[in-house]
Parts: structure tokens; C-alpha cells; sequence
């Protein structure tokens, strides 16, 4: 059963919003440009790998987590989590292009063009995971077993020297390696086992780091402002009566700001002003803000001069 559904990650949605509003001649483009691509493959991976485990059909009853962010004697976030009467496992997802080999403390892909990258060593951070895991069971009593692999979603990884004495799946094995798992010894009763998965949904943390400017040292001032055409991508439609319009494919879209509104909260900072709206969406005067800010969308705080607007964005 699905405890906690797969669910696109909003700091993958950030990440593109950054990334399309930084000029190209940015410091820091190359490296967000790089981030986006690697979170958003993770985020179609694990899509991947949980549309396999909802598939999955085992004599005992399961649980499954996806993405969750939990405190042990640090943070540690588990890309695929699943808890039983006899065991937990933890997946470890990867959606990597090319041939891929190991070495003890990286993962290095060479694509068909020679082209070498280098990535954290998966394995590291399953060991570190399943301590955190194990640390966090053992101060709330549980004694489960803990098991864990890394999972490629998609045949186009291609595993040149595959690490000695670690487990490596790919889709098509994941539910053989999961009905093989031995359980024969009933650690956790059916009573346990629910109260462990309502533990695990109260503890999980919600990991938004915004706005990103914030987060990766970027002074707004840097990236354009104004709202972005739907159709062609341009960031400079015009207000103009009841509707924005594109300059460059002629469209019209009437609800366009709202979408740039929700890239000033993951991006540039967690309050807006009347002003700050004018400038961001450029405006023409104030009262077209004033309209545009008394959305239900919007969270409004104090008065007058000194009012601000919010945004709340769910897990």
C-alpha cells in the first residue's frame, strides 16, 4: 500500500523557475542548469521505480513512502522507503545516462560522446542512510531489519564494474529482489506496523528551501523580472485590459501572473509588497497590483502601506 504518494518535487519546480529567468551569462547558470537537469531525472525515475512497487504484490502487508525527509542525528532524505512486519528497505533511485562505474568514494558515467561525469557515490549515502534509519528505529523501540539498494529506473544506465557485495536493481528486478527478501521472523505486529507508519508520515519534514535566491546566494537583482508567455516562453508580456499579451506570438493568456507570482515565492523572497508586485510584474501603477494581489491565492498580512502577501505552498 501507498503511504505517502509520489509526488513531483517543488524544489525541482523552483529549480526551473531559477534556471529560466538567469541570464546565460550568469556566474551561477551552469551550475543551476545543472541542478534542474539532475533533480528533475530524479523526480522521472522515482516516478518510474514507484509506478513498479504499486504494482507489487506480497503475502503481508507493506507500506510505501516516497521522498521523505527524516531527523536522526541529522537530516536524511529516502528517495523510496518500505516498511513491513519483518523489514524496511530503503531505494536509493538513480536515472542515469551512459556507462557507469564505481570507485570507492564516486560514481563516474561516460556518455557515448567521451563526455565524463563524476557523482557521489550512491552506496555512501545508502550506508549513512540506513545508520540514520537504524538510529532513529532503535530511539523509538523498533528492531527492524533494514535493507537497502540502488535502483535505476531505466535500461539506458549501463553498469560497466559493478561494486562487490552491493545490490544493484533495475525495474524489471525490483519486485523479484523485493518477493526474495526473507521474511520469516514477525518482528513488528499489525498494531506495530500501523503505528509505525503514522510515526514515519508525523515525523517526515517538509524540505523547502525557499526562496532559492536565499539558498544558493544569488542576488535577485540578477534575474529578469515581468511574466512569462505560456506559448512561446518569452518573460515580458504586457498588461493590458482584462488580459497579458504576448509581444512576440501575439497570444493572450488572462491568468498569466499567477504563475509568475508563484516563481517570485519559490525564487526571490517569501513577501511582496504592492510595489515589489509592480516592479516584478511590470506594472503599470499600483491599482493594477492591488487587483492582481487580492487573489485567494495570496496570504495577507498588516495594513495599508505596510501590507505584505504570501504564499503557502503544500507538501
Amino acid at each position: 500500500m501507498i503511504a505517502k504518494k509520489y509526488s513531483a518535487s517543488l524544489y525541482v519546480e523552483a529549480l526551473h523557475a531559477l534556471y529560466k529567468r538567469m541570464p546565460k551569462n550568469h556566474l551561477k547558470f551552469s551550475k543551476i542548469q545543472d541542478e534542474y537537469h539532475q533533480k528533475a531525472a530524479g523526480d522521472i525515475g522515482e516516478e518510474a521505480v514507484m509506478k513498479v512497487i504499486d504494482q507489487l504484490d506480497l503475502p503481508y502487508k507493506f507500506y510505501t513512502f516516497h521522498n521523505v525527509l527524516l531527523y536522526s542525528e541529522t537530516l536524511f532524505q529516502i528517495d523510496i522507503l518500505i516498511i513491513t512486519q519483518y523489514y524496511a528497505l530503503i531505494l536509493e533511485v538513480k536515472n542515469i545516462k551512459g556507462e557507469i562505474t564505481f570507485t570507492d568514494q564516486q560514481m563516474i558515467r561516460t556518455l557515448a560522446t567521451n563526455e565524463i561525469h563524476a557523482f557521489d557515490n550512491p552506496f555512501l549515502q545508502l550506508e549513512e542512510y540506513e545508520k540514520q534509519l537504524k538510529w532513529l528505529f532503535q530511539a523509538n523501540h523498533i528492531a527492524l531489519p533494514i535493507f537497502s539498494a540502488v535502483a535505476f529506473a531505466f535500461p539506458s544506465s549501463i553498469i560497466k564494474l559493478p561494486p562487490k557485495n552491493k545490490t544493484i536493481l533495475f525495474r524489471r528486478g525490483i519486485k523479484p529482489y523485493i518477493r526474495n527478501i526473507p521474511a520469516n521472523h514477525c518482528i513488528l505486529s499489525h498494531e506495530q506496523l500501523e503505528s509505525l507508519k503514522c510515526f514515519l508520515l508525523k515525523e517526515n519534514m517538509d524540505f523547502q528551501p525557499f526562496p532559492l535566491t536565499n539558498h544558493f546566494d544569488i542576488d535577485p537583482n540578477s534575474l529578469r523580472k515581468g511574466v512569462e508567455c505560456f506559448h512561446c516562453g518569452l518573460i515580458g508580456m504586457k498588461k493590458v485590459i482584462r488580459n497579458w499579451y504576448c509581444p512576440i506570438c501575439k497570444s493572450f493568456h488572462r491568468h498569466a501572473h499567477e504563475s509568475a507570482l508563484r516563481d517570485y515565492f519559490l525564487v526571490y523572497k517569501s513577501t511582496i509588497s504592492n510595489q515589489e508586485c509592480q516592479q516584478f510584474l511590470q506594472l503599470n501603477n499600483k491599482y493594477e497590483a492591488t487587483k492582481i494581489l487580492n487573489n485567494p491565492m495570496l496570504i495577507k498580512t498588516g495594513q495599508s502601506r505596510s501590507t505584505k502577501y504570501s504564499m503557502k505552498f503544500d507538501k
